[in-house]
């Protein structure tokens, strides 16, 4: 005798559960300095601190704060070369995960600046998906205008992503003579003459193809 099971169908999402808000929780902790233990003084401007959140997000601030380096002793550190906004960007990137919405930033000059600063210290403190997602933002801002000065950005440090895909877009025709008028075109030719060749070498081989 064969017998019958009828399954009982259950609603889709009877126990529904909440996305994670743990950047949440950890930008708060950030803004309220509760536990800090280092506090970074960049241009006279003091930003508090956590050591593990730092060591676990880069290993040059592992390094700095729990090493042999002469910081891991200081409760103040003062950093040079970077600037305030800089450092502020890249603390909170570090404790949430995520960069500045593209209402809190001024203008698109202001996003060229900041990501390219942003890169930099990303680069600096090996923070790998930050400097993608800096590379990904000044891509979004690049133009005829501006393609010459973010591709010096990437091939200074060495972004292959950007820098790729910067040339690219630099020796299509219609981008190449305005490139070309631009400030930022004669500032590649002076620091980077082999990036120059590259794109007289592909503009070869793009009209003999």
């Amino acid at each position: 005798m064969l017998g019958v099971i009828v399954l009982q169908q259950r609603d889709n999402d009877p126990i529904p559960v909440p996305a994670s808000d743990i950047a949440g929780h950890l930008g708060r902790l950030l803004d309220c300095a509760d536990g800090s233990d280092v506090v970074f003084s960049v241009s006279g401007e003091k930003f508090s601190a956590h050591k593990a959140v730092l060591a676990a997000c880069s290993p040059v601030f592992k390094a700095q704060l729990f090493g042999s380096m002469a910081e891991a002793k200081m409760r103040c550190i003062t950093l040079h070369d970077i600037k305030p906004k800089t450092f502020q960007v890249l603390l909170r990137f570090m404790y949430t995960d995520e960069l500045p919405r593209d209402d809190e930033i001024q203008s698109s000059s202001n996003n060229i600046d900041l990501f390219q600063n942003l890169l930099v210290a990303a680069d600096m403190y090996h923070l790998y998906r930050l400097k993608l997602m800096c590379a990904r933002k000044l891509w979004d801002c690049v133009s005829a205008e501006t393609v010459a000065e973010v591709l010096s950005c990437a091939e200074m440090y060495n972004c292959s992503e950007l820098k790729s895909t910067c040339l690219d877009y630099f020796v299509l025709e219609e981008n190449f003579k305005i490139a070309v008028l631009t400030d930022g075109y004669f500032q590649l030719m002076q620091s980077f003459p082999s990036v120059i060749d590259e794109i007289r070498a592909r503009r070869r081989f793009d009209r003999q193809t």
